[in-house]
């Protein structure tokens, strides 16, 4: 049996849904194989954990106070009875997966503490993680991989408040209104919005800036279908999904995302939506293309676990929009036709994570000190 810690929550905006993905989780990892660590970082960035964790009603009335405070020694977790001032030692963890959305959850924080900790890491590593929670960033790797986007500007607001005005008046001659603004660090559609006109574009980045310090603003694309592929890694080999159409056309917003779900979905041929209630698919040179540019970022970028990239299809053409190191629920629904399916799913995340650790690298001591003479005069 091994003891696997899941990460959730974090110091985001996205801590709530990443709750949801963290118990979901937890509650479909193979008890026979795995013995579950809840690891829930709190928006302040204390850990706790608890066997309580499984059950969301936990979370929904915020009641912390019987949670065990925990802390990690290398891969030896301890909790904190800070009432007695002691600590006790819980349990080794064998392997960690993530499941924190946004901020340093997603964006390299929790990979770099567990590979710190010597910890074999279920999800992508600190580099693909930071790269890829920046819109402004992710947009340049594509550019470097020959991997279309979108037109769009990036602005810090630092400079957006020393020149916002230059600003509004080079949108509509560089990308044309209307055109989608969203902040720069965030997911689940939160802050993004889309603006008609000078005015609108001011209100949105505005808002924007009230949640992070650099917004993107980008082409607005009239009739355009959102894609999801992901890919992991099994055997060694990586595992592309069928790329699926996951929502209508217009804006995405955070509302209609997780509080009016859609459940209706159809089936896309060549680049054309076609309603089948059942999964979305797409077929022919389109479907080809997006599966192709999904294992390319996954290769180039040295990724691991589950990592989903979002597309836009505009006229038979496909625009990486973004792409997501901690996606919503693993993605297991990319690659799984039920739910009960995800627990061998999960399974295989953790065994690949376990048989490709890398054994520590040896630290080469230069001896530099020792032939290094100070003279404090």
């Amino acid at each position: 049996m091994r003891n696997v810690a899941v990460f959730f929550g974090g110091k985001s905006c996205e801590n709530e849904i990443s709750v949801l993905t963290g118990v979901f989780v937890l509650n479909l990892l193979d008890r026979e194989k795995y013995v579950p660590l809840p690891v829930y970082i709190h928006t302040d960035g204390t850990m706790y954990t608890s066997k309580k964790m499984t059950d969301l009603d936990v979370f929904r009335k915020n009641k912390y106070e019987n949670f065990q405070k925990i802390f990690f020694d290398g891969a030896t977790v301890y909790e904190m009875k800070e009432k007695k001032g002691k600590i006790k030692r819980l349990l080794n963890v064998d392997v960690a997966l993530n499941c924190c959305h946004g901020g340093l959850g997603e964006g390299g924080g929790v990979s770099a503490m567990m590979e710190w900790c010597g910890v074999p890491f279920a999800s992508p590593d600190l580099t693909g993680s930071g790269v890829f929670m920046d819109k402004g960033m992710t947009k340049l790797v594509m550019r470097a991989l020959n991997i279309p986007t979108l037109e769009y500007i990036r602005v810090n607001e630092r400079d957006y408040e020393k020149r916002g005005a230059f600003l509004l008046k080079t949108i509509d001659a560089r990308l044309k209104y209307p055109v989608v603004i969203k902040p720069a660090h965030l997911g689940s559609s939160i802050g993004i919005a889309v603006a008609k006109n000078d005015l609108e574009a001011k209100r949105a980045i505005e808002d924007a800036f009230a949640l992070d310090n650099r917004v993107i603003i980008e082409r607005y694309l009239e009739e355009k279908q959102d894609v999801n592929c992901a890919a992991y890694i099994l055997n060694g080999e990586i595992c592309v999904s069928e790329p699926e159409a996951a929502f209508g056309n217009g804006l995405y917003t955070f509302e209609e995302k997780y509080v009016k779900r859609q459940s209706d979905r159809g089936v896309l041929a060549g680049g054309k939506m076609q309603n089948e209630g059942g999964r979305v698919l797409l077929s022919g040179e389109l479907r080809e293309k997006i599966r192709s540019y999904t294992k390319t970022i996954y290769k180039r970028m040295n990724l691991q676990g589950v990592v989903r990239m979002d597309y836009l299809i505009s006229e038979g053409k496909a625009y990486l929009c973004e792409v997501n190191t901690v996606p919503g629920s693993l993605a297991y629904y990319l690659f799984c036709e039920r739910i009960v399916d995800a627990r061998r799913f999960f399974s295989d995340l953790i065994e690949e994570a376990m048989s490709s650790a890398e054994k520590g690298k040896r630290v080469l001591a230069t001896g530099i000190l020792k032939s290094v003479s100070w003279n404090r005069k």
